[in-house]
């Protein structure tokens, strides 16, 4: 009797498992995810789920560090505010003199904002802007702007408090302007401007102008 030959059987491939993270090294990878998507897409098109696929975890892992997109938008805009908090800090440590920490100021912010700018995207986003939920992104707000307000309060000694915050602003209004236009591809397609790496060295020169006042010219 002829032996009858055996069936081979086919079996399927399991699907992959969700990597497994440590509870805290999750947190970070969705942080790292959200900024590497950042660098090309769209905030709109940033979402839990196409964080948690990018990572390689279930779409419900993200929520036990983040119950919505919002909480997410805030911890990296809080993480941007102290990461730029730490660099003005450095720039001005060995700086002797106030103009001196002034452009130091105004060069690291915008150094910041060309390097890290998919949390730069995020710190001014609307949907973070209620001080009471978000409490800890504006306290970090609050943190990175500290180094320049204690220098143009320094260097405008004796004019009422309400005029160095005017100045503070409008010094951080100029660094602000210039980095998001930068940031947008406008300044590289006006016709007839000079190189941006100009620009930005008279945008710094300006800052010390507007928050010095005719001190500037001392």
């Amino acid at each position: 009797m002829a032996n009858t030959p055996k069936t081979r059987q086919t079996v399927a491939k399991k699907p992959p498992k969700p990597r497994g993270y440590h509870h805290l090294d999750l947190r970070r990878a969705l942080l790292d995810a959200a900024i590497d998507f950042l660098r090309e897409g769209d905030v709109t098109g940033l979402t839990i789920q196409v964080l948690a696929r990018a990572v390689g975890v279930s779409p419900g892992a993200p929520y036990h560090h983040f119950p919505d997109k919002q909480s997410l938008l805030a911890a990296l805009a809080t993480e941007g505010y102290d990461l730029l908090a730490e660099r003005v800090a450095r720039a001005v440590a060995h700086e002797p003199t106030v103009p001196g920490r002034l452009s130091a100021v105004a060069a690291a912010y915008l150094t910041f904002a060309k390097e890290h700018a998919s949390h730069y995207r995020i710190m001014f986003l609307p949907e973070i802007e209620d001080r009471v939920r978000f409490a800890s992104v504006h306290e970090a707000s609050d943190r990175s702007l500290q180094t320049l307000f204690e220098v143009v309060a320094e260097g405008n000694p004796g004019l009422p408090l309400e005029t160095v915050v005017a100045r503070a602003i409008a010094a951080l209004s100029l660094c602000h302007g210039f980095a998001s236009l930068r940031s947008a591809g406008v300044l590289g397609n006006i016709p007839g401007i000079p190189k941006v790496e100009l620009l930005e060295q008279v945008a710094i020169a300006e800052v010390v102008t507007v928050a010095l006042g005719a001190g500037a010219r001392r």
